[in-house]
């Protein structure tokens, strides 16, 4: 995809996915990088099943917006999450689906991540980390490294290993 300016992220799923942590370490790595980032988050009442929304602007440039308004790329881990989302994508923009979970109507890549999340640490719950690695694989819109540290200073303490291990997950698929 290559670096713009500026770019807008879209993280859309349900409750108990962990959008929103992705979201905010994804901002994190890149205010490591030193780039200027916004992120917001939306979500629906129910703590699980509802709609999840974390919005991610990074740019280089000073960032006037208050919310992603068009997104660059939408990454959708669950139906609900691209239905309630997919008309805020730009029309060229990149559509990253969880292949076993998301069924969309337009073209679009991705894996399995909740497969990928469940088979190599054994928590379907890691899926937002092997989104996340993907993510950063097919766009380069922040370095592996600061995205693992990231992850180091915003996960759980005790949980930083298997976090970074679905990462790595992630990242590996999306070199493909």
């Amino acid at each position: 995809m290559g670096w713009v300016m500026k770019m807008q992220i879209r993280f859309a799923g349900i409750g108990g996915q962990g959008v929103i942590l992705a979201g905010v370490i994804l901002g994190e790595a890149a205010a490591i990088e030193g780039l200027n980032v916004l992120q917001t988050q939306d979500y629906g009442s129910a703590s699980r099943g509802g709609h999840s929304i974390a919005d991610v602007i990074i740019s280089k440039e000073p960032i006037y917006d208050f919310m992603v308004t068009k997104a660059d790329v939408l990454v959708a881990l669950a139906q609900l999450g691209y239905d309630s989302t997919k008309e805020e994508l730009k029309e060229d923009g990149l559509l990253i689906v969880d292949t076993d979970l998301v069924k969309p109507d337009r073209e679009h890549i991705g894996a399995p991540f909740t497969r990928l999340a469940e088979e190599s640490t054994g928590l379907a719950l890691t899926v937002n980390m092997v989104a996340l690695g993907y993510l950063i694989a097919k766009t380069g819109v922040v370095r592996k490294e600061s995205a693992e540290e990231a992850i180091k200073r915003r996960v759980p303490k005790g949980t930083e290993e298997i976090n970074i291990k679905a990462f790595r997950v992630g990242y590996k698929e999306g070199l493909r």
